[in-house]
């Protein structure tokens, strides 16, 4: 709930702040690419939103690791945002995903979800200029962002300035909360939990993300 009422306080407040839902790709690619880890260093607020990185943090807690599998906690800010009416900007990486996401806001939510605009960036061709300058033409309260690593880090570490919204949610395009759910690849695992023990990065995982008190 910590991370909930964070959420709620960034949306009201000026100038921009940032969040993050990391999975665990995001974390083994920040321990071996300084601009990524730069990023989620300077994000107000990571959640992790794969149930092996909490693991790997010796978190215990089973109600925390139900919550990160489910990704839920994407789920539950995006229901208290539409209920505050807050306006939505929507940022993809390709049509299926945005018709995915669309489908997703309007089945959960209806027409409770303000979305006041959106933009696709393969068919926008990459021009984060014309991307960044249609997102601040509307001013949204909350930019709803699903990119992959490290395409969305970099994307926020190099625009954060420049962008016009109280509130980047960043939810990647691993594992999340629109699909339903589905096993992932055992041995895909095993290689991602290899590079993450083995990952500079996880020694300061701690110092980021946000994990309950009883660990």
């Amino acid at each position: 709930r910590e991370a909930l009422h964070k959420i709620e306080h960034y949306i009201q407040e000026d100038g921009l702040h940032a969040v993050e839902a990391v999975s665990m790709k995001t974390v083994v690619t920040a321990g071996e690419e300084e601009e990524v880890r730069q990023c989620l260093e300077d994000i107000d607020l990571v959640i992790p939103s794969d149930k092996e990185i909490l693991m790997e943090l010796g978190v215990t807690s089973h109600k925390w690791l139900e919550e990160a599998r489910e990704h839920r906690f994407a789920s539950e800010a995006l229901r208290n945002i539409a209920r505050d009416r807050h306006s939505i900007y929507l940022l993809t990486d390709t049509r299926a995903q945005m018709d995915e996401l669309c489908s997703f806001l309007d089945h959960t939510y209806g027409d409770v979800a303000r979305i006041c605009g959106d933009a696709v960036w393969e068919e926008c061709e990459e021009d984060t200029e014309q991307i960044v300058n249609e997102i601040n033409a509307v001013a949204p309260h909350l930019l709803l962002v699903m990119l992959p690593t490290p395409q969305q880090e970099i994307f926020l570490a190099q625009h954060r300035k420049m962008l016009n919204v109280r509130l980047w949610f960043g939810v990647g395009t691993e594992n999340t909360f629109t699909e339903k759910k589905k096993k992932f690849p055992s041995a895909l695992y095993s290689y991602f939990n290899f590079r993450l023990s083995n990952s500079c990065c996880i020694d300061c995982l701690s110092s980021f993300i946000i994990r309950p008190p009883s660990v």
